[in-house]
């Protein structure tokens, strides 16, 4: 049986800015938890962790309270600033560092903040790791604090980041005659994506990267690629990338304008490392048109629990070097373990480079079905199997997509919201379903 955890959700720690559990002082305990888990699990040897943090309002706030924890507990600091996500997991790594810590919510509007845990390995936290933590934090003792001579200090982490843009560079071929349009969302990549890409010889053309603290995400990015898909017709670009707050996400736009996700990454990824690996990871929410196009190349197929940590866990399992979810996380393992926009981006790039196609010729035989998601936003998050109404409704809908289309029901780890995602051969048939299911939902009295 699955443990409920008190703090840990989908994807680290995630709430309002300023409420439990993202509190100064909450977040201080838990700085001094994190601390005191390392100083427990690895006693002989002092510690060291990466901070980074988005550009969101409160990422100070939480930041310094969270540094302030680990320093009582005697754990040194190395503050990077401003840096994508999948920073810190590099840093983690070249570093031989005890762990990492991201203040970021990710994709969600600037009022939410959170915490991403990264253990030695440079991997997202386990759910046992999590389990541990939480353990450390909720419990009834006082926390121990560090001697006079053992407090933490705060390094400041600038070379890092430069030896992160360094590896990016490294990892793509020269881009020169490339008109490359980024959309950094306001966010984690604002500096770090045009400055790699320009120092690739792209001509680089930028939008919204101008963080004013509330902007991250805000009708931009990854979850808003339609701007930047206007501006990649307008100006005649080549391509367009779309980043996440947190830059670990990545949306490609093609040279004509349409849009591509992350489904079609995989695809167009795993062929690229075909030769190295036969095995490729996606999530539950992944198009069955990407599982046909694989198989068509003798690819196989492995389906997760949404989050790109199960993806990557389930990577090591099988051997996989390309795995990711239809929402733009794309983890290449012989990189990082961790899903990185900017390095998909490169990638991607430079494949069309080589092969000297335009992105649209090299992804036309990839054909999705048509798939449609609506988020009903709820009060309360009762368990489906609990809900007699929906599941009677989703019995029926199943019925009517027989073995054509896929259902999917599952509450956001991170917001109050009811995902739903059906897929059919027919619009039409999508439409029925859906209605059908809000019906249902409606009469459960769960929605806001």
């Amino acid at each position: 049986m699955k443990v409920k955890r008190k703090l840990f959700g989908t994807d680290g720690i995630r709430g309002v800015s300023n409420r439990y559990p993202l509190t100064p002082e909450m977040v201080q305990r838990i700085g001094i938890a994190y601390g005191t888990y390392l100083n427990s699990k690895y006693p002989e040897r002092r510690h060291t962790v990466v901070v980074g943090k988005d550009t969101r309002l409160s990422s100070d706030m939480i930041k310094c309270a969270l540094i302030s924890g680990l320093n009582s507990a005697g754990v040194d600091v190395i503050d990077v600033g401003v840096v994508p996500t999948p920073a810190v997991s590099y840093f983690v790594r070249e570093g031989n560092l005890s762990g990492g810590v991201m203040v970021s919510a990710s994709h969600n509007p600037y009022f939410y903040n959170g915490l991403k845990f990264f253990n030695s390995q440079g991997k997202k936290f386990s759910e046992a790791e999590e389990g541990a933590l939480e353990l450390v934090v909720f419990n009834k003792f006082e926390l121990p604090k560090a001697k006079d001579k053992e407090i933490g200090r705060v390094f400041e982490g600038y070379s890092l980041v430069e030896k992160y843009m360094k590896f990016l560079e490294s990892a793509s071929r020269y881009l020169a005659g490339f008109k490359v349009g980024l959309d950094c969302a306001n966010g984690a990549t604002f500096e770090i994506a045009p400055e790699v890409f320009s120092s690739l010889g792209a001509k680089v053309f930028t939008f919204n990267a101008e963080p004013d603290g509330i902007n991250i995400n805000e009708n931009c990015g990854a979850l808003h690629p339609e701007g930047l898909a206007q501006k990649v017709r307008e100006l005649s670009l080549d391509l367009g990338f779309a980043y996440d707050g947190d830059g670990d996400r990545c949306i490609a736009v093609d040279e004509k304008g349409n849009i591509v996700d992350g489904d079609k990454l995989i695809a167009l990824l795993a062929l690229h490392y075909a030769h190295k690996s036969k095995e490729v990871v996606a999530t539950v929410m992944s198009n069955l048109g990407l599982e046909l196009y694989l198989k068509k190349f003798g690819l196989n197929l492995y389906r997760t629990s949404v989050g790109d940590r199960f993806v990557s866990e389930k990577m090591d399992e099988v051997g996989a070097l390309v795995g990711g979810e239809q929402s733009g996380h794309i983890v290449l393992k012989e990189f990082l373990p961790t899903g990185d926009g900017i390095l998909t981006s490169l990638i991607v790039a430079s494949i069309s480079k080589s092969l000297r196609k335009p992105l649209s010729e090299i992804l036309k035989e990839i054909e999705l079905l048509p798939q449609r998601l609506e988020n009903l936003k709820v009060k309360e998050k009762p368990p489906l199997e609990t809900l007699s109404h929906l599941q009677r409704a989703l019995e029926e809908a199943q019925t009517l997509l027989g073995d054509k289309g896929r259902i999917l029901v599952r509450y956001s780890g991170t917001e109050p919201l009811l995902r739903v995602m059906v897929e059919a051969q027919e619009d039409e048939k999508i439409e029925e379903v859906l209605s059908l299911i809000r019906e249902a939902v409606k009469s459960e009295g769960i929605l806001e």
